[in-house]
């Protein structure tokens, strides 16, 4: 007494359309496609873990670098970085208006120049 096939598929899904799964964009990607080919290839040859293929190497890196960057960017910065980025900006506005001052002022003599840039960054009098 046993049903046919046909006559079950029928029946159990009462005409309906059945779903069909969605696309996923991770697998569809060409970097992961090559990824599973390879891993599948290597793991065929029955190479060993240390010895991964290139592409694995390139994507671990890849993906280690964007975390470690994403951390930095994340942490607040320590009293010595800021301190140090303070002195920066101000050797670059030390530079730049040394640069400007040279290039308009060319016939200043020195101690002017000197003056001029030394009262702009607000230091003010002399020791």
């Amino acid at each position: 007494e046993a049903v046919p096939r046909t006559y079950l598929a029928a029946g159990s899904n009462n005409g309906l359309i059945e779903p069909k799964k969605l696309p996923n964009p991770v697998r569809e990607s060409k970097t992961h496609q090559e990824l599973h080919r390879e891993l599948l290839f290597s793991h065929r040859r029955g190479l060993l873990p240390e010895h991964k293929p290139e592409l694995q190497k390139v994507l671990e890196t890849r993906r280690f670098k964007q975390l470690k960057q994403q951390q930095e960017s994340q942490r607040p910065l320590t009293d010595l970085e800021e301190e140090l980025r303070k002195r920066h900006r101000m050797l670059e506005q030390v530079l730049s208006l040394l640069s400007k001052a040279t290039n308009w002022g060319e016939h200043l003599p020195q101690t002017r120049l000197f003056s001029a840039v030394r009262g702009r960054l607000g230091r003010g009098d002399s020791q």
